[in-house]
């Protein structure tokens, strides 16, 4: 069984963090959940999508996914 890691384009990964920046932006500034706490939900979502986009475009170990694949021999099929 062999697998690989798959990694995110670096230019991907890096529009994915200046979105999660808009969306931290726009929830900061439109007031949006000011009143119950859906504010820090909002913040919460956004530096969590800007540190993972981050970590997958500039760490050597930044796989988002892992594929693992079996080669089956002729008589495994019993």
């Amino acid at each position: 069984m062999s697998s690989y890691n798959v990694k995110p384009s670096k230019p991907v990964a890096i529009f994915g963090a200046v979105f999660g920046v808009a969306l931290l932006l726009f929830g900061i500034f439109s007031g949006i959940g000011r009143n119950n706490g859906f504010l820090w939900l909002w913040v919460a979502a956004g530096v969590g999508i800007i540190g993972f986009n981050l970590w997958a475009a500039f760490s050597k170990r930044g796989a988002t996914e892992v594929v693992e694949t079996r080669e089956d021999s002729p008589d495994s099929s019993r």
